[in-house]
């Protein structure tokens, strides 16, 4: 894992101290209870710092693969125990100005599945990876990337929910997916209307 710079470890353990917006589950009254400053931050902690990188659906055509794709931040995954809960998303678009904020969902969930599948990998356990997140908002997909710091040999791993025709939790090889999902937007693509 890179590196990650002080300022940015900084904001997350500001999201992470902040007040939830949302409710805690009482299990014993079955019902919602008002959460604490102190309540919400108990056990909660921030784990495995990865970079996010996003390419949009017209770069992911033209060039067929992940070399397109742009860093917009970082990603730390939140854990309450040992369970991940959501994630800490801070966008970074080279403005020079921040913004952090606390994800929930099956993205941020799905990523502890996504990472077992990897490390059942016998050649990732050898290899020399980078762990990054990889968004393609014009297709609502989400996947963990495992960029080969040595090789070409980068993996995605999709998480659910994924596109159709994609299966989540599959690693594939990033030529592949990204040649997959590159296929099945260019109809849309094409039918647009032009500026």
């Amino acid at each position: 894992m890179p590196e990650t710079p002080d300022h940015l470890r900084k904001a997350v353990q500001a999201v992470l101290d902040a007040p939830r917006r949302r409710p805690a589950h009482d299990v014993r009254t079955d019902a919602a209870a008002p959460t604490t400053p102190e309540a919400a931050a108990r056990g909660l902690t921030a784990v495995r710092p990865h970079r996010v990188f996003e390419i949009d659906i017209a770069d992911l055509t033209a060039t067929g693969g992940v070399d397109a794709a742009r860093p917009v931040g970082w990603r730390w995954l939140v854990h309450d125990g040992l369970h991940t809960v959501g994630a800490v998303e801070i966008t970074d678009r080279g403005t020079g100005q921040q913004h952090a904020r606390f994800t929930e969902g099956p993205f941020a969930t799905g990523t502890d599945a996504a990472l077992a599948t990897l490390r059942a990998l016998p050649h990732v356990e050898r290899g020399h990876f980078e762990l990054r997140l990889l968004h393609i908002p014009g297709l609502y997909t989400v996947a963990l990337w495992l960029a080969d710091l040595v090789g070409r040999d980068d993996l995605l791993v999709p998480l659910a929910p994924a596109p159709p025709g994609v299966q989540p939790l599959r690693p594939y090889p990033a030529d592949e997916l990204a040649a997959t999902l590159a296929d099945r937007v260019r109809p849309l693509l094409a039918a647009a209307p032009q500026p």
